[in-house]
C-alpha cells in the first residue's frame, strides 16, 4: 500500500459462503480460538496442527520438515505491519496475512519460514529488516536444483522505489532481482506474491501474463528498468503483484460472524489464495488461469491499477504451487 492511499483503502470482500462457515473458521484460527472450530466442518486435526505451529513461543523454528533427496518445497512469508516512520501508517492486514499463508502451506506439506513483526513472540532474527530478509531469502534458495519449488510472499507497504520496510527504507527492485532471480538454477521454480502497492512487475520479468476466462492464457513482452529481461534468468519465475498502482486491505467483517474487539483485515492476495484453495478450486490442477478470477473477484481497482502477473518466460498453462489444506470433512 502507498502512504497516499492507505487510510481509505479498505476493500470489502465478496461473501465467502452463504452460511459464513468459511469466514468463521478462518477468524477462529486467526484469533487462536479453538472452541468453535470443533463444531465446524474442518476437523480437530487441523486445529492441533495449527496449535503446534503457533501455540508455543518458538514453535516456528520447529516447522522445517525433512527433505532428504526429494525436491524442495519451501515458502518464505514476510509481513511488515508496525511501521515506525511517520510517512507510513501501520497496517493491520500483514498481521493476518502470514497466518493465512502459513496455514495454507503448512497443511499442504511445505517447509515454512516467517519474517514478521507481529509474531507471537519477540525474536530479533525474524524482524523484517533488510538484512534479515536478505538472509532468509539466501537460506531459502540455497543449493536449489531442478524440480525444487519456492514461494515468497511479501505483505506491507510498497511504492515505485520498491518494498517499504518499517523504518521507511526500501528494498529496491534491483535488490530483489539480485536476491531472488539470479540465484535460481535451471529447472527450479519460484513464485512471488507481492501484496503491496506498485507491485506490477517489481522483478523486471520480460513476459506479462494475460488471463481471461474466455481465452487461452496469453503473453505480452514488457520492458522494465528493474532487470535485464531474461538475460540473467536460469530458473522459472512467476510473480503476482496485487496492484499496478494503489492497493489496499481486505475487510473481513461479516454480520454473520461477529468479531468484537478484533480488526479483521488481510491483504487481497492472501484472501484470494484462501478463497481459491479452500472454496473455489474443486478438482484438476490449480491452474493460474483458474486463479485469476479469484484474484480479480476480490479487487475493484481503477483502470490501469489492476493486479498483474509476469513471468520469466512463456509457459504453457502454468500451475500454481499446491497450497491446499486438509480437505473439509463432516463434524465429528
Amino acid at each position: 500500500m502507498s502512504r497516499a492511499t492507505r487510510s481509505n483503502s479498505i476493500i470489502h470482500r465478496l461473501p465467502f459462503s452463504e452460511d459464513n462457515r468459511g469466514v468463521r473458521w478462518l477468524l477462529d484460527l486467526l484469533a487462536y480460538q479453538g472452541s468453535q472450530l470443533f463444531n465446524n466442518r474442518y476437523t480437530s486435526v487441523l486445529w492441533r496442527k495449527w496449535n503446534a505451529l503457533f501455540g508455543e513461543a518458538h514453535a516456528i523454528q520447529n516447522v522445517p520438515l525433512p527433505e532428504a533427496n526429494a525436491p524442495k518445497k519451501r515458502i518464505l512469508v514476510i509481513g511488515v505491519s508496525a511501521y515506525t516512520h511517520a510517512r507510513w501508517p501501520a497496517l493491520h492486514g500483514p498481521t493476518n496475512d502470514w497466518r493465512l499463508w502459513t496455514m495454507l502451506s503448512t497443511m499442504a506439506g511445505w517447509n515454512v519460514d516467517i519474517v514478521a513483526d507481529s509474531l507471537p513472540y519477540v525474536d530479533p532474527s525474524r524482524q523484517p529488516t533488510r538484512e534479515n530478509i536478505r538472509r532468509f531469502i539466501q537460506a531459502l534458495l540455497k543449493d536449489n536444483k531442478a524440480g525444487d519449488q519456492f514461494v515468497i510472499v511479501y505483505s506491507g507497504h510498497g511504492d515505485n522505489q520498491g518494498l517499504v520496510l518499517a523504518d521507511g527504507s526500501h528494498i529496491s527492485p534491483q535488490d530483489l532481482r539480485t536476491w531472488l532471480v539470479q540465484p535460481l538454477n535451471s529447472g527450479s521454480t519460484l513464485w512471488t506474491f507481492f501484496d503491496c502497492c506498485e507491485s506490477s512487475n517489481i522483478l523486471g520479468l520480460p513476459q506479462k501474463v494475460l488471463c481471461d476466462q474466455n481465452q487461452p492464457i496469453r503473453y505480452q513482452s514488457v520492458r522494465s528498468s528493474a532487470g535485464r529481461g531474461d538475460v540473467d534468468v536460469r530458473g522459472t519465475v512467476i510473480s503476482i503483484g496485487s496492484a499496478a498502482g494503489p492497493s489496499g486491505e481486505m475487510d473481513l467483517t461479516d454480520p454473520g460472524v461477529p468479531t468484537p474487539g478484533q480488526t479483521a483485515h488481510c491483504g487481497p492476495l492472501a484472501w484470494a489464495a484462501y478463497r481459491f484453495f479452500c472454496s473455489e478450486w474443486k478438482e484438476g490442477e490449480p491452474l493460474l488461469a483458474r486463479f485469476w478470477p479469484s484474484l480479480t473477484g476480490v479487487l475493484v481497482p481503477s483502470p490501469g491499477q489492476e493486479p498483474q502477473i509476469t513471468a520469466s518466460s512463456i509457459l504453457r498453462n502454468p500451475v500454481l504451487p499446491m497450497l491446499r489444506p486438509l480437505p473439509p470433512t463432516a463434524s465429528p
